[in-house]
């Protein structure tokens, strides 16, 4: 039998966290409060008539009156229960809200550094260096070296791993214990881990059996070492899995003038928070909008606006003097404006509001720089009214905000608080789709996926055409023709980069033979992110299908959604085709 050690690196910290907890109301509890608003009720008449227990009866009424919900009263029968009048608002809701307690707990955690993936301590049990150098004079052990460059861990997966269901999150302090190297020790067996957490991803348990087949047949003087591949997002085959959300063709936004609707419409109704993702700003069309944004303000809304990077290819950063000139003339305005100094890095275009209510929240994820726009463009994006990817959305906000420094910020902290709140939101009825956010390099995966599984055809928007393009689309379109028949119909708005133009003519003659039409668009400019398929298949991006290839070392400079619902396809493509002039 052979026993074999594997020493994976690790990073100790310990943080203190402030923590809600409260755990959700059943619908007995909300039936009990009802009856309650009715009349008062002594608790043995609730039991009998409710067919439960008198002493369950007991502890819901208990805990409804800690809630403040339930008061009490006495005469000649007994002690009646009845609603306090906080308990009759809550009663008319669809579901009682979580009155949550504040607590404040040191959480220690532990980061796999081949993976990233967080771990509770006692998932992955450390050691310190020396301890194991001792056991490696009598036990086989290899040591995993992490790849150059240490993976850093998504805020998001930190709390998801630490907190339980009932527990959201608060606050962290910003004091705490400085990240320290540790070492697991994981049991190799004949080719079988022994020891290894069941949520380490499969990336780092080849890395130990592959590290495990590297160990000398005895113990030796000289240590081990093996360094593992960083997977590509790329390599993987298969595509990000896919969530139930509702949604409808509706939810589709297209064109400018949709687009400059959707901004209006949330602004004006916005009452609590509003956060604004564009690309790029425009200090003149900031000020077109300063007014809607002025009012939203005075409602009570908190506004935060982000931005990636600058399009003035004559200027080192263009957006960054328009935003630092925008801050200044912004330092004394009224209300709760806030336009952040620092690049998030990220060529995404997203919207975060509330609807007016504090548990109904929208985002729109598309193609529209919505303060750099002149919204004359075709643009495209999806409006998402589902807790579940909007969570999703809202968590990718999370890691932007923490710039290039990649250092927790209050404003992190904040984005976290939402993103947490946004889950117990109230899942809309109506029609439903298949949904994923498409991340930086996944977007080559549906590519592919529309090459091998398309039935009848392909379709393709970008804003610019590089020769870049031709080996991300046109190759997989061609592919796509000769091996199946599929026809493919890519449009684009503007050549881009050095010897676009020849590039575009030879694969438009190359495209003509096989299928593959290729053709620019001038009025309206086009400006959407598209691929599509078949009648059911959507993805909207801010990825230029034709020209950008995003690698794995941002990989949130582009993001997208893929939404497969009934028919959504078919009604982009034809709202592509009326815009057409």
């Amino acid at each position: 039998m052979s026993v074999i050690r594997v020493a994976i690196p690790m990073l100790r910290g310990k943080r203190r966290f402030h923590i809600d907890k409260g755990r959700p109301w059943s619908i007995v509890e909300h039936v009990v409060l009802a009856a309650l608003v009715e009349r008062p009720w002594l608790s043995a008449d609730l039991a009998e008539q409710t067919k439960l227990p008198r002493r369950l009866i007991i502890e819901l009424l208990i805990r409804l009156m800690r809630a403040g919900w339930v008061e009490l009263s006495q005469d000649s029968k007994g002690v009646l229960f009845s609603a306090s009048p906080r308990g009759i608002e809550a009663a008319k809701r669809d579901e009682l809200p979580i009155v949550p307690k504040r607590l404040s707990r040191w959480m220690g955690f532990a980061i796999d550094r081949i993976s990233g993936t967080v771990y509770r301590p006692r998932e992955m049990p450390c050691f310190e260096k020396h301890v194991l150098e001792e056991r490696a004079r009598s036990e086989r052990i290899v040591w995993l070296e992490p790849p150059s460059g240490d993976v850093v861990p998504e805020v998001h997966d930190i709390v998801g791993t630490l907190f339980h269901e009932d527990e959201h999150f608060a606050g962290i302090d910003p004091e705490g214990s400085r990240l320290v190297t540790r070492y697991a020790l994981v049991t190799v067996r004949d080719d079988k881990i022994e020891g290894l957490s069941g949520r380490a991803p499969q990336h780092l348990r080849d890395a130990v059996l592959e590290a495990a087949r590297r160990a000398p047949v005895r113990v030796t003087d000289e240590p081990v070492h093996f360094t593992p591949a960083i997977p590509a997002i790329e390599d993987s085959d298969a595509l990000p899995a896919t969530t139930s959300i509702a949604f409808t063709s509706d939810d589709l936004i297209l064109g400018g003038a949709d687009h400059k609707r959707c901004f209006e419409d949330l602004l004006a109704r916005a009452r609590h928070r509003v956060i604004i993702h564009s690309t790029f700003i425009d200090r003149e069309k900031f000020n077109d909008w300063l007014p809607a944004i002025r009012v939203a303000a005075r409602n009570g809304v908190r506004i935060d606006i982000l931005w990636g990077e600058s399009d003035d290819k004559g200027e080192t950063n263009g957006t960054l003097k328009a935003v630092l000139a925008l801050r200044s003339e912004l330092a004394n305005e009224a209300g709760d404006i806030r336009l952040h100094s620092f690049s998030t890095g990220s060529h995404a275009k997203m919207l975060i509001a509330d609807t007016g209510r504090a548990d109904r929240f929208v985002g729109v994820l598309g193609s529209c720089n919505w303060l750099s726009s002149g919204y004359q463009s075709f643009e495209a994006s999806v409006r998402l009214r589902d807790p579940r990817i909007l969570r999703a959305l809202i968590n990718q906000l999370v890691e932007l905000s923490q710039g290039g420094s990649a250092y927790w910020t209050e404003l992190t902290s904040e984005f976290l608080r939402l993103a947490d709140h946004v889950r117990d939101m109230p899942v809309p009825s109506g029609s439903r789709g298949d949904a994923a956010l498409v991340l930086g390099p996944q977007h080559k995966q549906f590519v592919r996926e529309a090459r091998d599984n398309a039935e009848h055809d392909i379709f393709v928007t970008s804003h610019r055409f590089s020769p870049g393009g031709r080996q991300a689309v046109i190759v997989p379109a061609l592919a796509a023709a000769e091996q199946r028949g599929i026809a493919s119909a890519v449009f684009y708005g503007t050549p881009s980069g050095k010897g676009a133009s020849k590039a575009v003519s030879e694969n438009v003659f190359e495209g003509a033979k096989f299928g593959v039409s290729i053709t620019p668009v001038h009025d309206p400019r086009l400006h959407a992110k598209i691929l599509a398929w078949d009648n059911d298949h959507v993805l909207i991006s801010s990825q230029n299908f034709l020209s950008a290839d995003p690698s794995d070392l941002n990989i949130r400079r582009e993001i997208g959604i893929y939404v497969r619902g009934a028919s959504l396809a078919r009604v982009l493509k034809e709202r592509f085709r009326l815009a057409r002039r």
